[in-house]
């Protein structure tokens, strides 16, 4: 990757919503310049989407966690379509190891949160999960 490229995202991760002239004025570059590498690296693959970091208590899930999750390998890919379709689950990842899949889980209480669950450990082809609830962040 191209240093001005690495700048540029690296004023994108602090600020998705800076604009070019910003950039451009910070980096000494044009802003056509700052342009064309942003639409090249949204081409690419690169940047894939902009988001918006919640800082807002009224907004914030309050209660997170992570589900291990062991699936019968002949309906793996019927699981991650239900549990995809889940609002509560916020991403979701196969693994290797003990778990077939990791499912970040958030909620705004913990009875919401045990329904989740419920109806997740519900779901055919769903031999087994263990959760763990995040209590702080330590870093980020």
């Amino acid at each position: 990757m191209k240093d001005l490229d690495a700048s540029i995202i690296a004023l994108l991760k602090s600020n998705a919503r800076m604009s070019v002239t910003q950039m451009s004025q910070e980096l000494g570059a044009s802003r056509v310049t700052i342009n064309s590498h942003i639409r090249k690296m949204e081409q690419s693959g690169i940047i894939t989407g902009y988001t918006v970091t919640l800082g807002a208590e009224e907004f914030r899930h309050k209660v997170s966690g992570w589900i291990m999750i062991t699936v019968d390998a002949s309906k793996e890919e019927a699981v991650i379509d239900e549990l995809a379709g889940m609002p509560q689950i916020a991403r979701l990842f196969t693994t290797n190891g003990r778990w077939d899949l990791a499912a970040e889980i958030q909620t705004s209480t913990l009875e919401s949160l045990d329904a989740a669950i419920s109806r997740l450990r519900q779901i055919p082809g769903i031999k087994e999960t263990d959760t763990s609830l995040l209590l702080s962040s330590r870093v980020g």
